[in-house]
């Protein structure tokens, strides 16, 4: 049985996940402190965010370790704002794999993401990834 990409996409954004917490300052308050904390790398602050935890084949897997990433990647449905100006307030994102997530600031390899509020974490397919991917060219952009 072959699935449509809609039907991928439906259940990304509507199926259950796990829930997680982010930062709970309000906008101005997270635009403020991480304009003088992170100096050294582009950050991004989202809202409405899930973590997505990408179920890939051992060899892959192992190939993102050895560059020091996992095979967890970002897809944010509201930018707050983007220190690079790469991407306007109320944008979609969906990011590279992640080199590092503590609390709530989800690190790429170029790009520091700063998770606001209540958002969530679920597995997800190589072909789910792909639809969003594919969705993204109407709906949001892709940052590394």
């Amino acid at each position: 049985m072959v699935v449509s990409d809609t039907e991928l996409l439906s259940e990304l954004l509507f199926g259950s996940a796990r829930v997680l917490g982010g930062s709970g300052l309000d906008d101005s308050e997270l635009i403020e402190l991480a304009t003088d904390t992170f100096i050294e790398k582009p950050f991004c602050i989202v809202r409405q965010w899930m973590v997505l935890d990408v179920m890939l084949p051992d060899f892959r897997d192992k190939e993102l370790k050895t560059q020091g990433l996992e095979a967890t990647i970002l897809y944010a449905q509201a930018v707050v704002f983007d220190s690079s100006n790469r991407l306007q307030a109320g944008d979609r994102v969906l990011s590279d794999f992640q080199s590092d997530f503590d609390g709530c600031i989800f690190e790429s390899q170029d790009v520091l993401y700063i998770l606001a509020g209540r958002g969530s974490r679920k597995h997800v397919s190589v072909p789910t990834v792909e639809a969003l991917r594919a969705f993204k060219s109407d709906a949001f952009i892709c940052c590394r």
